[in-house]
């Protein structure tokens, strides 16, 4: 008998129940409102590093960078845009992504290591400003999605203070560092810095 190709999509379907399950069963809002110095919704474009051209990011955070789609921004520098998850599991939940597209984890070599310790900066530089109190407590989570377990196809940490108030589902599952689908910043730092891949796995895609 001819099996098809096992491909993303069916193997989500098989292994999870499909990927609407997945996201039903870990998409739940956080204990408390995202009041958090709520920022604007606005379109704009982000200024490129030099040499990046993002006709060649077909994510959404691609539309993002180009100002074809709106978010909340909350800091950008040269190489980088931190900005609000669109569906916050933290009462502070935001992503920092490099301007550069790079598809996920399994894309970075060593050559990356600055990029990903200032991704871990601008994260940790958020929480001074928005939760100084959860910085100092270290109550929060600084992570990598492993695909086929992430949203979306462009490199992204996210930054989800306090981890303490978070549901158990979303600090136990996840986005538990550790598991599967789930790594921290700071691992991803010391395996690339030791000149090993990002994640102790192989692309399953």
């Amino acid at each position: 008998m001819h099996l098809p190709p096992i491909t993303r999509a069916s193997f989500l379907c098989t292994t999870m129940g499909g990927l609407s399950c997945f996201q039903s069963l870990f998409n739940q809002s956080p204990n408390n409102n995202n009041n958090i110095n709520q920022h604007p919704l606005t379109t704009s474009y982000h200024e490129p590093p030099s040499g990046i051209d993002y006709s060649d990011n077909p994510s959404v955070f691609g539309k993002i960078l180009n100002g074809d789609q709106p978010c909340r921004v909350y800091k950008e520098s040269t190489e980088l845009l931190a900005f609000q998850d669109r569906s916050p599991k933290a009462n502070f939940h935001a992503l920092v992504i490099p301007k550069q597209y790079i598809k996920s984890v399994y894309s970075l070599t060593s050559n990356d290591v600055k990029l990903v310790q200032d991704m871990r900066q601008m994260g940790l530089d958020l929480l001074e400003k928005e939760l100084p109190q959860a910085l100092k407590d270290e109550d929060y989570i600084l992570c990598y999605h492993i695909p086929p377990f992430n949203s979306v196809d462009h490199l992204h940490m996210h930054v989800l203070s306090p981890a303490s108030e978070m549901q158990w589902l979303m600090r136990n599952g996840k986005y538990s560092c550790g598991a599967r689908w789930c790594t921290s910043s700071l691992d991803v730092i010391a395996r690339l810095k030791s000149g090993k891949a990002a994640v102790p796995y192989s692309q399953l895609f």
